[in-house]
């Protein structure tokens, strides 16, 4: 079987976004979307001081794009314009369509486990958000969230013992959590994967992506080799060739990875910020309204 080869090996750039939050940027440019697409945006962030992220990330506005945030350690205060509100807990995810347009804020927050066992604490945040760019013909869709508890994620242990957490798309026969738990018309164009790997010593780990689709590997903690060549460690991303369908790596410590994969959109990118279009002139028409107040174009996004 053909199989997905490294084409390149990305390591992050240590930089700050929101108010100060300290973070490691994996990919996120103009520049790097010709590699990542239908990806725009890998963000890791992961702190056990305060001070690196307490200010989190105020209101801001997102057009065009899809967000999608995993929680890892502590947690994440959110609310959006319209007044909807939620809480991100270890190993929840929420995965938001800005679409059309919409205001909201993250606020990353300690965990304090004082009703179970008083002595112990954890000021430690930590976490991954992901940008999926939306097809030109869906940028204007009325905006959604999806939030998707851990319990919702199915985990499926392979025949070499390793976990798989399949939040998006499928593994073997077992469908994602977005597939199955949520309406996603945006699937079927760009059909996404989302999986989260947590291998066990010297274990290996094979699934079969679609040909065409791109496919990236990110190492939250451990290090592996892919097709037995490529070392890749903590914090860094491997980009995968489109061509062929096997993907696969060796892992000979216990690593948690994830796993993502799209169908390249192949269309004009125009970024301003946290929105993102095909032409200028659609930014242009978006910083119009952001000055004019009519960016918001529905005042009841769906929630799920």
């Amino acid at each position: 079987m053909d199989i997905k080869i490294p084409e390149l090996i990305i390591e992050g750039v240590y930089t700050s976004d929101g108010a100060g939050v300290k973070l490691e940027r994996i990919f996120g440019s103009p520049r790097t979307v010709q590699i990542t697409d239908p990806f725009l945006l890998l963000d890791f962030f992961g702190s056990s001081k305060l001070s690196d992220y307490e200010n989190g990330f105020p209101w801001h506005p997102h057009r065009g794009i899809e967000t999608i945030t995993l929680q890892l350690r502590g947690k994440t205060y959110h609310e959006d314009s319209e007044g909807h509100k939620g809480i991100i807990l270890p190993g929840e995810l929420q995965w938001m369509t800005a679409g059309s347009g919409i205001f909201h804020q993250e606020m990353p927050k300690p965990i304090y486990y004082g009703d179970k066992v008083p002595s112990i604490k954890d000021d430690a945040n930590a976490g991954i958000q992901l940008w999926l760019n939306m097809p030109a013909a869906n940028k204007m869709d009325e905006p959604a969230y999806r939030s998707i508890r851990e319990e919702q994620v199915p985990v499926e242990e392979d025949d070499y013992g390793n976990k798989i957490g399949v939040i998006s798309g499928n593994f073997k026969k077992v469908a994602g959590a977005l597939n199955e738990s949520f309406q996603y018309e945006l699937a079927e164009k760009i059909n996404p994967y989302y999986l989260r790997i947590k291998t066990i010593a010297k274990g290996k780990f094979e699934t079969n992506i679609p040909e065409g689709h791109r496919a990236i590997i990110f190492v939250i903690g451990g290090l592996i080799s892919v097709n037995d060549k490529e070392l890749v460690s903590e914090g860094r991303a491997v980009i995968l060739s489109t061509k062929g369908k096997l993907l696969s790596f060796y892992a000979d410590q216990p690593s948690d990875v994830i796993i993502i994969a799209g169908r390249p959109l192949n269309e004009p990118i125009s970024w301003y910020g946290p929105i993102v279009m095909n032409t200028r002139e659609e930014i242009a028409q978006a910083i119009k309204e952001l000055n004019d107040g009519t960016f918001i174009k529905e005042n009841n996004p769906l929630w799920q």
